[in-house]
């Protein structure tokens, strides 16, 4: 190989950084690589120039043409490895500026925070200064007034005169009112900053206007808050000319929120009513919409879903076993063991013994048949299960029905814990068909008019009884 063609190696300078920002030296080719650069772009030209006038005469396949072409790939290869030295050496030189950027910019900074530092210093010196000028002045009015006053005359007992004899002590009225004021001031601004707290860590949610602005779902009706009888610990379900007017027509709105729900698709016929936490009112709801639905003339199933803690058989008086937990677990037919209740079209099928693997039993394949025969069967299938928060067992069934109905008991659910349920079940791909806001108080502005107009369910006579004129 021609001499020439050995690569060079060029004379560059490693890039160096130092402590304190100092200069970089750079990278840079030397004007001799420049120069056999261009050399060799020269050379390539004239071989080629060379080639071109060759094969006028001679074969491609002659010595002198191969000979030639041989030359020229060798400076190419050549001019490569100096165009690859150039390159090097430029992205070199790109990296030493980045250092040297850096460290300026860590200079700059530091510099910043130096010249704030003298900032802060300058002006604490200048305030002690001003301040050893007040305490000097001071010190020179004081001087002034001791050298003003003869600190050596004795005050004897014969030089004062007893102008007026001192009467007995009394209080003060003017200070002791000041003082009951100020006290009374300090109490209510503590009374004031004590409610403004526990108003925000309270955030149960007391009124629908509240319910309304901390979640997006739509409210499908609010449930009026109704208390035990004497001799009884809960509620009665809806009855027949029940005369809780108020209470009945809650759940006939909620039925017709459900009947008319703006969904697309069929409307949902299997409902899963759930809440966040115990006590909220889940069963009562489930049970109520259950016989209102039925009361209409719909074929309905109420399924105890809580298998942990089921309370709907004592609700109905009826036995609970067999039940549910047994069709799930031990392949019992579910057509058996549906109960009628005295509710005419509304059957009611219990919880069956109790049992903490229900979560494995709502994911099974016989929980899948068991959705398709009811539905088929019945116009309704509600589902009355545990709470969200309590066990997993909603989660792992919420997915499988056609829609979730989730109560919120009035100064009793925490918002955030709510939101944290409805999140769960989101996740899950359950659809949310709205929220029923449970244990409303009835003389509240939001509810007001189920009893303002309560006078409409009064009985009158009949139109024989009624005279005509």
């Amino acid at each position: 190989m021609d001499p020439q063609s050995q690569p060079k190696t060029s004379t560059t300078s490693a890039p160096e950084s130092g402590e304190g920002g100092g200069k970089v030296p750079l990278m840079q080719p030397t004007a001799a690589r420049s120069s056999e650069y261009f050399q060799a772009k020269q050379q390539i030209a004239m071989l080629k120039a060379e080639l071109v006038n060759l094969s006028r005469f001679l074969r491609p396949k002659h010595p002198k043409i191969e000979a030639l072409n041989g030359e020229i790939t060798r400076k190419e290869q050549l001019l490569d490895i100096y165009r690859a030295d150039s390159r090097e050496a430029l992205d070199s030189r790109k990296r030493a500026l980045l250092i040297t950027i850096q460290n300026l910019e860590k200079d700059v900074k530091e510099s910043d925070t130096l010249n704030l530092e003298i900032g802060r210093k300058m002006a604490d010196y200048q305030r002690l200064k001003a301040t050893a000028s007040r305490v000097q002045s001071t010190y020179l009015r004081l001087q002034q007034t001791m050298q003003t006053l003869d600190v050596n005359k004795q005050i004897t007992p014969e030089g004062v005169t007893i102008m007026e004899r001192a009467t007995a002590a009394q209080p003060s009225r003017a200070e002791l009112s000041r003082s009951l004021l100020m006290a009374s001031l300090v109490g209510l601004g503590i009374s004031i900053a004590i409610l403004l707290l526990l108003d925000r860590l309270d955030d149960r949610l007391n009124s629908f206007t509240e319910l309304e602005q901390s979640f997006d779902e739509t409210v499908l009706g609010q449930i009026p808050r109704e208390k035990a009888g004497k001799r009884r610990r809960s509620v009665t379900l809806l009855q027949a000319d029940d005369p809780r007017h108020s209470f009945v027509e809650a759940y006939r709105n909620l039925r017709s929120s459900l009947l008319y729900l703006s969904v697309e698709g069929e409307r949902p016929r299997t409902l899963l009513v759930t809440s966040s936490i115990p006590n909220d009112g889940k069963s009562m709801t489930a049970a109520n919409l259950a016989i209102t639905m039925a009361s209409a003339g719909s074929q309905v199933l109420l399924v105890d879903g809580d298998l942990r803690k089921g309370v709907l058989d004592g609700r109905f008086g009826l036995p609970s076993e067999p039940g549910f937990s047994e069709v799930l677990s031990k392949g019992f037919n579910w057509v058996e063991a549906v109960q009628p209740t005295q509710v005419p079209n509304l059957f009611l099928l219990p919880r069956g013994a109790t049992t903490h693997k229900s979560a494995e039993l709502f994911l099974g394949p016989v929980m899948g048949a068991f959705l398709k025969e009811t539905a088929a069967k019945y116009d309704y299938v509600i589902f009355d299960t545990a709470p969200v928060m309590a066990a997993d067992d909603v989660t792992s069934m919420a997915p499988r029905v056609d829609g979730v109905v989730f109560v919120i008991r009035a100064e009793h659910t925490s918002g955030r814990v709510a939101r944290s349920a409805l999140d769960l079940l989101y996740q899950r791909q359950s659809r949310i068909c709205g929220i029923v806001f449970n244990g409303v108080r009835a003389r509240t502005g939001d509810y007001y008019y189920y009893y303002k107009y309560k006078d409409y369910y009064r009985k009158y006579p009949t139109s024989a009884a009624v005279k005509t004129t």
